[in-house]
């Protein structure tokens, strides 16, 4: 027997599984951390791609807005504010001079504790930290119409900066493709109407580790509308360390950063199986964060085949959108575009979700092993429910039956771009 441990929120599960039928155990390439974070950092910021050097680029007295993500993302922002405040410093901005926004989209609001987590007392000490709120048009600014007709709403700090710096990192990601760059103007820090416009968008046309998507190039429009005029994205190794950093022009510089990710997250797999199991850890705050490991997974299954979804889920479906149960369960894509078009649904970013969930029921069964989700919530979904304790029992069962049985395991799925093989 090969025994095998899937992570799981605040532990691992044990689980049994002959080596004969365990076709692939993927996780992100493992790459040994920078050996000095300041110095990589630096060098990047000094040697900008597709962009002149901040030191050319600002002059004392302008005001700085530093745009960064929050909780759900793994970015290290307290390791990494500190040495751009330094380098704006050197470049005579004073801190009082400069702002940072919390890039949440349509996230929960971060609690105080967790903005002291996130970007350390350090931080908060130098500059204003300000939380962005998407459904306050009090905060919008209107920008005009995208060519894809998407009305843009930003928040009106950008409006109010003279010079606007995004930090994060680069990972895959559904449905942008890839992490990084743009993505902290929109959804980071856009109204409702056009988070969930760009999220329709994304569920019709976008795919995991797809570069120049649809939802991309509407990403990468909005922030040359708005004025994103410089970008600061580190890479992470799977322990969340930084590996490496580019810096520069939104575009040039998030493309040579996607590169340098793909050597750690694009990884091929030898065959698909008839059953993967995709651990979200430790992305698995809700499920509309761990949902990607399903999709990550349809990559991996034969269509037909499960994906068994391992995924906390402790703050449940969403804060914000617990009803997204209900209208996966209850309505098909079909209805669900039948009922924007006639105003019937609003929330057209939970309907975006829905979309995405609904085309993945159509070719995997899907089984959610989750302490956050109840069997109910699952049920209404159309999804299978486990508890994690249960999760072995259930891979034996499955291996009884079909002693064949071709079983896959995803680590840190909602970050990983597998590459299945050809044909």
């Amino acid at each position: 027997m090969n025994y095998i441990s899937v992570p799981y929120t605040d532990r691992v599960l044990d689980i049994e599984i002959p080596e004969g039928n365990l076709v692939f155990d993927v996780e992100p390439e493992e790459a040994p951390p920078t050996a000095d974070i300041n110095k990589t950092l630096r060098n990047a910021l000094e040697h900008p791609i597709g962009a002149i050097p901040l030191s050319k680029s600002i002059n004392s007295g302008q005001k700085i807005l530093i745009i960064a993500d929050d909780f759900t993302r793994l970015t290290p922002s307290r390791d990494i504010i500190p040495v751009l405040l330094d380098t704006l410093n050197q470049a005579g901005i004073r801190d009082r001079d400069i702002r940072l926004i919390i890039a949440s989209g349509a996230h929960r609001t971060m609690k105080q504790s967790e903005v002291e987590v996130k970007y350390s007392g350090t931080v908060k000490s130098r500059i204003e930290i300000l939380i962005h709120h998407y459904k306050d048009p009090g905060e919008l600014m209107d920008y005009g119409k995208t060519r894809h007709g998407t009305h843009i709403l930003i928040n009106r700090c950008i409006a109010e900066a003279d010079f606007v710096i995004a930090v994060g990192h680069i990972i895959p990601h559904h449905p942008a493709g890839w992490s990084g760059g743009a993505k902290a103007i929109l959804p980071g820090i856009a109204g409702e109407e056009t988070i969930a416009q760009l999220h329709i968008l994304g569920a019709m046309s976008s795919k995991l580790g797809e570069v120049n998507s649809v939802m991309r190039e509407e990403m990468e429009e909005v922030a040359e509308r708005v004025g994103l005029d410089f970008i600061l994205n580190v890479v992470l190794n799977c322990q969340g360390e930084i590996v490496d950093a580019v810096s520069g022009h939104f575009v040039q510089a998030h493309r040579a950063g996607v590169d340098l990710s793909r050597k750690i997250y694009a990884k091929a797999i030898p065959s698909k199986s008839d059953l993967t199991i995709s651990s979200t850890s430790p992305i698995d705050h809700d499920f509309f964060q761990g949902d990607k490991g399903i999709f990550t997974a349809g990559l991996t299954t034969r269509t037909g085949g499960e994906i068994v979804l391992v995924t906390g889920c402790l703050e449940g479906i969403n804060p914000n959108r617990p009803e997204l149960a209900s209208l996966v369960g209850k309505l098909t894509n079909t209805q669900i575009l039948n009922n924007i078009q006639r105003g019937k649904i609003s929330d057209l970013l939970m309907a975006s979700e829905a979309i995405t969930l609904n085309d993945a029921k159509q070719t995997h069964q899907i089984t959610i092993v989750s302490d956050g989700l109840t069997p109910d919530m699952c049920q209404i979904m159309g999804f299978n429910h486990l508890t994690p304790e249960s999760l072995g029992s259930y891979i034996r069962q499955h291996l009884d039956q079909t002693p064949s049985l071709k079983v896959g395991l995803l680590r840190q799925s909602t970050s990983i771009y597998p590459i299945p093989p050809i044909g």
